[in-house]
């Protein structure tokens, strides 16, 4: 049967994608309550309700699919912060821009989990994250106007955000931190300006 046939109609093709997506679905649960030790191929495709061919069908394998997980809720948080509306003040932009993440990861902690968690934890999700972060970091900064610093070497200011702002949300989130939202995003702002380099 040639994938543009129609089975209880849809193509093979549009049925491949439909249990693609499924699986996502349930990578992004283990994931994001589990942790990356959870997300096993049998553990996925029970969560799925799909046979091991048809994980296989879409995943070459468990750390392909642990990074399109991460990649996936990594798209979300970016079309969050393209959503944002930028005035052209680089401090009350980037505030908004933070506001705008701790909202994201409050509204589900899954996300914070699979964004800032588990990649300290799993050598998969460390070494993907560590190739995406200069790019989301970039991106970010365009969508800032460039002016978050600007004239800097990018990896270390990325690298450097990434680590402190982590280590200051899962604090925060784990109750460490005992502060207020807005005393949260005050905090992660003071740090973006002091590590860019911006006054």
């Amino acid at each position: 049967m040639s994938s543009g046939k129609l089975w209880r109609g849809q193509t093979l093709a549009d049925r491949s994608t439909d249990r693609r997506a499924v699986l996502l679905d349930a990578g992004r649960a283990l994931l994001g309550e589990g942790g990356a030790a959870a997300v096993t191929m049998r553990a996925v495709i029970r969560e799925a309700k799909l046979s091991p061919r048809y994980f296989y069908e879409s995943f070459a394998s468990r750390e392909e699919l642990l990074t399109a997980v991460y990649d996936e809720v990594s798209a979300e948080l970016f079309e969050t912060l393209t959503a944002v509306a930028v005035t052209g003040h680089p401090r009350q932009d980037v505030r908004a821009f933070v506001d705008a993440i701790r909202d994201f990861f409050e509204r589900d902690p899954r996300r914070a989990r699979i964004l800032l968690r588990e990649p300290l934890a799993d050598d998969t999700l460390r070494d993907h994250r560590a190739a995406a972060t200069t790019q989301f970091v970039g991106a970010a900064v365009a969508v800032a106007g460039g002016r978050i610093g600007a004239g800097r070497d990018l990896a270390i200011v990325s690298t450097a955000l990434s680590g402190a702002l982590v280590a200051l949300y899962l604090d925060y989130s784990d109750g460490r931190l005992d502060v207020e939202p807005d005393q949260l995003v005050d905090a992660a702002v003071e740090l973006i300006f002091a590590i860019a380099g911006e006054q």
